[in-house]
């Protein structure tokens, strides 16, 4: 339909993208929906050495997240992603 309708003039590529499994976690019901699984934390600051960190989220309160082996506070946190593992 593009192409028959011409808007645009120039050659270009249509590219579609879904979000894909792997979904962003930002809220507190997200997190709770996510208690028990897999999740990927990106750190503003490395902590060890690692700017991501995966784990399984044990729980969550207003300055922390807790994995089974690590604690992050949130305020170093830059976004949380679920895992799917294939």
């Amino acid at each position: 339909m593009l192409d028959e309708a011409d808007y645009i003039k120039e050659q270009y590529y249509l590219e579609v993208s879904s979000p894909g499994v792997e979904r962003n976690i930002r809220k507190d019901k997200h997190l709770q929906e996510n208690i028990g699984k897999e999740i990927e934390i990106k750190l503003f600051k490395a902590i060890e050495g690692k700017k991501s960190i995966k784990g399984i989220l044990n729980k969550y309160d207003n300055e922390n997240i807790y994995l089974e082996e690590q604690t992050i506070p949130r305020k170093n946190i830059s976004q949380i992603k679920s895992v799917y593992n294939w």
